[in-house]
């Protein structure tokens, strides 16, 4: 996979978004409402704990995927984009 999957990943999720999807995932997520979305939020990150408490690397690495997934899930939700965070970060990197 390309390194510019998460963007492509987070077009995909704002078009389920805006566009229903029979079956997906996604579209059931953004139906199920900003609590939904964040209680999965939520469970994946404490499985990204509990993975690097000792599951191995290739857990570790399942258990991030799901967390990014759900990070632009939510970042969807509430219109900020892969560029918003990039911008936060780098004004942070100027202050290191």
């Amino acid at each position: 996979m390309e390194k510019n999957t998460l963007e492509e990943l987070y077009r995909l999720i704002l078009e389920r978004k805006e566009h229903t999807v029979e079956g997906s995932y996604t579209c059931s997520l953004f139906a199920q409402g900003k609590d939904k979305i964040l209680k999965k939020f939520g469970e994946e990150a404490i499985e990204v704990i509990i993975a690097a408490k000792g599951q191995g690397r290739q857990r570790i690495i399942e258990e991030l995927s799901d967390l990014c997934y759900h990070t632009l899930v939510l970042m969807a939700r509430e219109d900020i984009s892969p560029d918003d965070i990039y911008q936060e970060l780098n004004g942070r990197s100027t202050k290191d």
